[in-house]
């Protein structure tokens, strides 16, 4: 049985009637460059499918069910050979591809946003385990991004309406797109500011995946791929959390929650962040492997 890293690239025949076209190459199975079995770990069988789904315009479910009889062009040939350089040099998947799968919906993304991840599908769990899906929630999300947070939620809460604030003027552009992709314009209001400092109003959710990351730390090569301000905050990992906080309480409805993602052995610091701005830590939640993953929180007053 072949191994998982034993990828063999589709069959190569060039467009058209090659008969006396000295042009035209002769019909022949491709492997993959050695450099995907000498990196295997970085570049692997699904990988190569979502790639040849993108140049094909098909899903990877679609190659991987015609992948022992799918021929491409010259051209298509080459685009492949252009992607997996790319992925092979340390570039993610999802910035390749212009967008990454969450909560089983689509959502685009670039070098302006951080690509969403499955452990920020913990948050998403969370919000669901406390608010009923029928109830007509207000929702407010900082630091955007993409949109997936807030947009995912909007989605599983379909009679809630949203905000979402981020600073950057380019990730907002992002989350426009994907708030027409997802059909949620009239659903949610996009606001560029600095946190929650131009905010008014008050809300039944406020959800953040803020940067946490100290300046200090050492990153792999794809993770520096997404943009800085999505990433660092301070050389302890601390700022965004303590610029935050101080704002929650006044947006926060009665009954109100806030749900916080944070970085591996964080708890203890941004509880200590929280309880000096009058909120109430109410639970936690770990993602799949066990890591403390989101924090939630009350209004010390409710």
């Amino acid at each position: 049985m072949n191994s998982k890293s034993d990828i063999i690239a589709p069959l190569f025949k060039p467009e058209g009637n090659c008969e006396g076209d000295n042009s035209c190459s002769p019909l022949v199975s491709l492997r993959l460059d050695r450099r995907v079995h000498i990196n295997s770990k970085n570049f692997e069988a699904h990988e190569h499918r979502l790639l040849l789904g993108y140049i094909l315009n098909q899903s990877p479910e679609w190659v991987f069910m015609h992948l022992p009889t799918l021929i491409l062009s010259e051209d298509q040939n080459h685009k492949l050979d252009e992607l997996v350089s790319r992925r092979l040099n340390g570039e993610p998947i999802a910035k390749i591809l212009g967008y990454k799968e969450f909560y089983g919906r689509r959502f685009f993304t670039n070098a302006y946003t951080l690509d969403p991840r499955p452990d920020s599908e913990t948050l998403i769990e969370a919000v669901l385990k406390y608010f009923l899906t029928d109830k007509p929630h207000q929702i407010l999300d900082l630091g955007l991004g993409t949109g997936c947070l807030l947009f995912t939620l909007l989605a599983e809460l379909p009679h809630a309406y949203g905000v979402g604030v981020d600073y950057s003027w380019d990730a907002l552009m992002v989350a426009k797109k994907n708030q027409e992709h997802l059909n949620l314009t009239n659903r949610s209001s996009l606001l560029q500011s600095n946190w929650a400092a131009a905010l008014q109003g008050s809300f039944d959710i406020i959800v953040s995946n803020p940067p946490y990351i100290a300046t200090s730390e050492q990153l792999d090569a794809s993770t520096l791929h997404d943009p800085n301000l999505a990433l660092f905050s301070g050389k302890t990992g601390m700022e965004a959390y303590a610029q935050i906080l101080p704002q929650l309480s006044p947006l926060l409805k009665p009954g109100g929650k806030v749900f916080l993602e944070i970085g591996k052995g964080q708890e203890l610091c941004v509880e200590n962040i929280a309880m000096a701005a009058s909120l109430k830590s109410e639970s936690t939640f770990t993602d799949l492997s066990g890591t403390v993953r989101v924090l939630c929180y009350s209004a010390n007053n409710a």
